[in-house]
């Protein structure tokens, strides 16, 4: 099976898949592979999969629109703040 190695990895970002694969109880190899491969799935489905979002919003309970979208909700340090990622 094909193999790649990744040069020059940072230190943090390292830690940062060490501790994500630990939460999932894998290998960082396996995170790797994983990740690769729902970003290569993703591309070829060419984005949002809406039918599926209707599904999972159908069976989570979930009728009403979210709030409109807003230039302020384009803002990357929100979005930071959200997914609580630290800044640099």
């Amino acid at each position: 099976m094909p193999a790649i190695l990744v040069r020059n990895l940072p230190e943090a970002v390292h830690a940062a898949l060490r501790g994500l694969a630990a939460e999932r109880h894998m290998s960082v190899e396996a995170l790797a592979r994983e990740t690769l491969s729902a970003l290569v799935e993703h591309s070829r489905r060419g984005g949002i999969d809406f039918a599926r979002l209707a599904r999972d919003r159908a069976a989570l309970g979930i009728a009403e629109e979210g709030p409109p979208w807003t230039d302020a909700l384009d803002d990357p340090a929100l979005s930071r703040r959200l997914l609580g990622l630290r800044d640099k």
